[in-house]
């Protein structure tokens, strides 16, 4: 299965799901009415998915990035303004009636420019910036990454540094043998957990034949390596992540005499974490079944209470079978009343 494939399938995902905890009304424009959202530009998960295709799918660079071909990328407002308006005219341009100033000045807007709408515009002349325009809207319309030739010799020192640091190296440089299979990007679909379909996409699978073990590995780049639990795992909801790639491959292990590792010890997932700049040394952060336990029915940290993935499930197929979307099940079943400390 490739990965356009894959993404095509209707199932629910550790992504959708984290969408639905985090905002449901991002999760109902995207899923249930199809829009396309434009993920807010993030430079460490870009690094991170030029990492991982570097150190995984090095063959696959040239289908998911695009080498800007500019000297200096502009930055700051006017590096906003470009990108937007090259999002925007990419997204608006076969419409009837498409008006270039119209959406420049949208452009102009978002990038919240206090000088003059036309001194902007004017910036565009400029042969540097105009490179730099017109690369973004291939981009879009191909629907690649854009890098620079400095982001490429980042991530290249970044993937040295997984391939030489001695806890990562062995699982980074590990190939398949007589005793060991390595998938990478390894696709699982259709599985479930409470009667909800999932599919699910592991960066690193390692299979060991010999202990009858399998290793689930997910890479992450960060700016807070050291961190990462607060930063990262609780924040970005990546705790959903571990829990869905675990059942992922404890389904097959479960079920499938074909699958080739079929009656195996799956191991709780792993997270490999790498620094988005290249300063701190990548580290791995390990979890037990207690921790997929919690991960399952949620848990409290600092007083803060985490949703697990079994009530996270039970809230969008409930959202899902009665098409409500505007409140919850917990404030539905109150009647819309609540004390105040509720």
């Amino acid at each position: 299965m490739t990965e356009r494939e894959y993404r095509a399938l209707d199932y629910n995902s550790s992504s959708s799901l984290k969408d639905f905890s985090l905002d449901r009304k991002k999760y109902y424009r995207k899923y249930i009415l199809g829009e396309k959202i434009k993920e807010k530009e993030n430079p460490a998960a870009n690094m991170g998915r030029l990492v991982e295709t570097l150190l995984m799918e090095p063959e696959r660079f040239d289908e998911l990035f695009f080498m800007s071909s500019s000297v200096k990328v502009p930055g700051g407002m006017l590096g906003d303004f470009i990108y937007k308006l090259a999002e925007l005219v990419a997204e608006r341009s076969d419409n009837e009636g498409f008006d270039f100033e119209e959406v420049a000045k949208e452009a102009y807007e978002h990038a919240g420019f206090k000088i003059k709408f036309e001194t902007v515009l004017t910036k565009l002349e400029d042969p540097e910036n105009r490179i730099y325009y017109e690369e973004c809207l291939k981009v879009e319309h191909l629907g690649m990454t854009m890098v620079t030739a400095q982001d490429i010799n980042n991530a290249e020192q970044i993937v040295e540094g997984l391939r030489t640091t001695p806890h990562t190296s062995t699982i980074c440089n590990l190939e398949t043998n007589d005793r060991f299979t390595v998938i990478n990007q390894m696709k699982i679909e259709d599985y479930q957990i409470d009667g909800m379909r999932l599919k699910s996409m592991l960066d690193k699978v390692i299979i060991d034949h010999e202990k009858k073990v399998v290793h689930i590995y997910d890479l992450k780049c960060t700016w807070s390596v050291e961190s990462f639990y607060k930063e990262y795992y609780l924040y970005r909801r990546a705790y959903i992540q571990a829990y869905l790639y675990y059942k992922a491959v404890w389904y097959l292990a479960a079920t499938s005499p074909d699958c080739g590792f079929y009656g195996y010890d799956v191991k709780p997932t792993k997270f490999l974490v790498c620094d988005s700049i290249n300063y701190f040394q990548p580290l791995i952060y390990t979890l037990t079944k207690d921790d997929l336990k919690e991960c399952y029915e949620g848990f409290t940290y600092k007083f803060a209470e985490y949703e697990g993935v079994k009530q996270i499930i039970a809230e969008c197929q409930w959202a899902n079978e009665n098409d409500m979307w505007r409140i919850s099940k917990r404030n539905f079943d109150k009647g819309g009343t609540l004390n105040i400390k509720d």
